[in-house]
C-alpha cells in the first residue's frame, strides 16, 4: 500500500504518528478485512498458498465468505429501521425528513454497524456535498487521528485520498482541526487552506464497545480473519483432493515407455514388469469425507466463537429449523441490547453534528437548537410458521390488545403509518365486498 513512505517530514509537522510500523500494519489489516468482507479473497489466498506450497499455481483456488455471514449476523441493531421522531418545529421535522432521504440514513447506519463489527472502530462524517447532505463512513485504512485525554476526544483527523490509480503523485491528504481545514499533496505541500466553518471536527468516532483505555483503534476481530483464511485453505485442499484423487489411476507393466509418472485422468503409471505385460487401475483412497467434516467443523466453530449458534452457519434444513432460529435470536438478544444502548447515543450525537453542518450551509433555513430526536428501536420477532402466526393474531385480536391495522402494518411495514394501514385495510374490505356481489 502506498502511504507516507516519502513524506516523513509532513507527518512530523502534523504531529500524527502515521508513519509508524504499527500504524502501517493497522492500515493493511483494515484493508484486508474489508477485502475479505466484500468477497475479494483471491490475492490474500494466493499469498497464503505461495508461503505454504512449492507449486501453488497447481492448486485450484476457492473460498467461502464466512466473514460477511458472521458480521451480518452480529450486526442486529438495524435489522429493522428504528422509528425516529423529531421533537421540535414543523420545519425541523421537514428538514430532518429531507436529510434522512438525501443521506439514505437507514441504509448508511446499517452499513455502519456491519463495518463496526468487522473493524471495531470507524468514523461517521455528515458532509455537505454538491448542494445536499450526505454521510461518509470512514475506515482505518484511510484515517489517522490525534486524540486528547479519551478516545472520543478528537483533536486532529487526517484523511488519505489515494486517487484512482496506484501512483504516489495522486495521493492527497485532508487535515482537519477544530480551527482549520487543509488540503495537501503527496509531498505535504498545501493545496488550499481555509478556516473550519463548523468550529468543531465534523466527525463522529464510533466504537463497537465502550473504550476502556486510551486506544482509539479498538482491538478484536483477528480470530474471524484467521478462521476465514483457514477455511479458504481447507476448501482449496478439498478441491485439490477431488481433482487429483477422486478417480482411479491406471498402471501398465511390461510395455516400453518413457516412464510416465503423471496421475491425471487418462494417464498411466509405468511399473516394472515382473513376468508378463499387464494393465489395470487402482482406486485411490482419498479421505474426502474427513476433509469435508473438518471444513464443516471450522465453519461452525467460527459461528460459535462469535456468539452465533452452529445452526446459523448450517445448510442442513433440520438444523436451521424455526426452533433453532428462535434459539439463535435469544442468544443474540443480549448483544443487541448492548449495541442498541451504544447506537442510541451515537444517533443523538449524529443528529447534533448533522444539524450543525446543515445550519452552516443553510443559514436561511435552520434546524432549531432545541430540536431533539427520539428513537424507538424495533423489537425483532422470531420466525414462526404461518399457521402458528395466524393463531397468535387471533388470540391477540380476541384479547383486544391489537387491531387489524396492527396486523396490516406488521405484514407491510412500508405503509409506515396507521392512517395508511387503515386506508389499505378499507380498500381490501371494499374489494372483498365487490367480489362477493
Amino acid at each position: 500500500m502506498l502511504f507516507h513512505s516519502t513524506v516523513p517530514d509532513l507527518i512530523r509537522r502534523l504531529n500524527i504518528r502515521a508513519d509508524s510500523k504499527a500504524n502501517q500494519l493497522r492500515k493493511l489489516d483494515t484493508a484486508k478485512r474489508l477485502d475479505l468482507y466484500t468477497g475479494r479473497h483471491a490475492a490474500h489466498l494466493e499469498e497464503q498458498l505461495n508461503k505454504l506450497f512449492s507449486e501453488p499455481d497447481k492448486l485450484p483456488q476457492a473460498w467461502l465468505n464466512i466473514t460477511k455471514k458472521v458480521v451480518n449476523n452480529l450486526a442486529q441493531v438495524y435489522q429493522e429501521p428504528p422509528t425516529r421522531t423529531v421533537e421540535g418545529t414543523d420545519q425541523d421535522r421537514e428538514i430532518f425528513a429531507e436529510i434522512a432521504s438525501q443521506t439514505r440514513l437507514d441504509v448508511k447506519l446499517k452499513q455502519a454497524t456491519r463495518l463496526l463489527k468487522l473493524l471495531k472502530t470507524i468514523c461517521i462524517r455528515p458532509v455537505w456535498r454538491n448542494g445536499r447532505m450526505d454521510i461518509d463512513l470512514l475506515t482505518g485504512n484511510i484515517l489517522d487521528v490525534e486524540i486528547g485525554d479519551t478516545p472520543e476526544d478528537l483533536k486532529k483527523v487526517l484523511i488519505t485520498d489515494y486517487g484512482q490509480s496506484n501512483r504516489l503523485q495522486e495521493i492527497e491528504y485532508s487535515l482537519w482541526t477544530a480551527d482549520e481545514f487543509r488540503r495537501l499533496d503527496y509531498r505535504g505541500n498545501e493545496i488550499k487552506s481555509e478556516p473550519n466553518p463548523y468550529g468543531v471536527l465534523p466527525f463522529l468516532p464510533v466504537f463497537d464497545y465502550a473504550p476502556t483505555g486510551s486506544d482509539f483503534w479498538l482491538p478484536g476481530g483477528e480470530d474471524l480473519i484467521q478462521l476465514q483464511e483457514a477455511i479458504n485453505l481447507k476448501l482449496t485442499d478439498l478441491l485439490y483432493l477431488l481433482s487429483t484423487q477422486s478417480f482411479g489411476v491406471g498402471w501398465i507393466k511390461g510395455v516400453p515407455g518413457a516412464g510416465n509418472l503423471r496421475v491425471d485422468p487418462g494417464s498411466l503409471v509405468e511399473l516394472p514388469a515382473e513376468k508378463e505385460a499387464a494393465l489395470g487401475f487402482v482406486h485411490q483412497e482419498a479421505r474426502i469425507e474427513e476433509v469435508v467434516a473438518a471444513l464443516d467443523w471450522l465453519i461452525k466453530q467460527t459461528g460459535i466463537s462469535h456468539g452465533l449458534s452452529a445452526t446459523s452457519l448450517s445448510t442442513d434444513p433440520q438444523e436451521a429449523s424455526g426452533l433453532s432460529k428462535l434459539v439463535d435470536s435469544r442468544e443474540l438478544q443480549e448483544m443487541r441490547r448492548d449495541d442498541i444502548a451504544l447506537w442510541r447515543s451515537y444517533e443523538h450525537q449524529l443528529f447534533s453534528l448533522t444539524r450543525l453542518v446543515w445550519n452552516v450551509h443553510n443559514p436561511a433555513r435552520k434546524v432549531t437548537e432545541k430540536a431533539a430526536i427520539k428513537l424507538d428501536f424495533a423489537d425483532p420477532r422470531p420466525e414462526v410458521e404461518p399457521q402458528t402466526q395466524t393463531q397468535v393474531w387471533d388470540s391477540l385480536l380476541a384479547m383486544g390488545v391489537i387491531s387489524p391495522v396492527d396486523i396490516i402494518l406488521e405484514r407491510n411495514p412500508d405503509l409506515k403509518t396507521r392512517e395508511n394501514a387503515l386506508a389499505f385495510l378499507l380498500q381490501l374490505q371494499e374489494e372483498s365486498r365487490a367480489l362477493k356481489e
